[in-house]
């Protein structure tokens, strides 16, 4: 039988469920919802359906820590990993809009985890992936097609600090960044040095050139989730490959998380890419 668990979300109301919703300014005619949401437990430990109970609402957006965002009023989630995940609903009326958030606990892990993307990406064990030797491996354009810069042929040997790093998969969750002892300090739009303050010169720098508060950005164990959709990275710093591209904009500092689009994905190459509401970046990956 279906688990049901309700929570409900009253604006500027602690309930003693330990939620605190947070409703934004009116964009509209009428009240600001009022958030509620059901997580209704599938038939295995893993799988998930969140149903917004809200009154009056037209848009829902979902995000599930580490597993990616969704929409609509009802939603299906699979979480693959055993731990406890973050719920955020955002969801909007006439009025206005309210976020409501939330837990959900996994028990245990998917026995049959490794089937689809993740079976594409790890291989069922372990794979290593790097950034494409090719020209436009890492483009950003108004759209995936139409390029505002792709790196060229040159770039690739120029880059070689980035290009030879390994962003390694494996089917039980972890994830580990290998930059091979070297990083590429990249650059803004300009051609300065991405964040400003990061000291160097842009190209190519050992590892031990990295200043503490940016450290994380180097190689580390982390983990990750995948879904049809997004690949999510988890770990203070961890990054798919440039720093500074994270889930929603250009970062200046590490992220605990970071989420990407899925726009390809085979057993040997893969294509993600985040769109900042008309700036992309695509990126390609190759595992041999």
């Amino acid at each position: 039988m279906k688990t049901i668990i309700r929570f409900l979300f009253i604006l500027f109301v602690v309930v003693n469920i330990g939620c605190e919703p947070q409703v934004d300014d009116k964009i509209g005619l009428g009240e600001a919802p009022i958030a509620s949401f059901d997580v209704v437990s599938g038939s295995t430990p893993n799988e998930f359906t969140l149903i917004n109970t809200t009154d009056g609402a037209f848009i829902t957006q979902w995000e599930v820590e580490a597993n990616g965002k969704f929409e609509g009023e009802t939603v299906e989630v699979s979480i693959p990993l055993k731990g406890e995940y973050t719920v955020t609903m955002t969801t909007f009326n006439s009025g206005g809009h309210a976020t409501a958030t939330s837990s959900v606990i996994v028990t245990e892990d998917d026995p049959d985890n490794c089937f689809g993307n993740m079976e594409l990406l790890t291989g069922c064990g372990e794979k290593v992936w790097r950034v494409a030797s090719e020209p436009s491996a890492l483009h950003v354009g108004p759209n995936l097609e139409e390029t505002w810069w792709g790196n060229s042929e040159s770039d690739i040997g120029e880059r070689a600090c980035l290009f030879n790093d390994e962003y390694i998969f494996r089917a039980n969750g972890e994830f580990v960044y290998d930059n091979k002892g070297d990083f590429w300090a990249d650059t803004d739009g300009g051609g300065a040095v991405w964040p400003s303050d990061l000291g160097l010169d842009p190209g190519c720098h050992g590892s031990d050139e990295w200043p503490d508060k940016y450290s994380s950005w180097s190689s580390g164990n982390h983990t990750f989730a995948i879904n049809d959709d997004n690949i999510t990275v988890v770990g203070e710093g961890a990054h798919l490959a440039l720093y500074k591209i994270g889930t929603t904009a250009e970062v200046t500092s590490p992220q605990s998380s970071v989420s990407l689009r899925i726009a390809e994905m085979s057993a040997d190459r893969m294509v993600l890419f985040a769109d900042y509401s008309g700036v992309v970046w695509r990126l390609t990956f190759v595992s041999e």
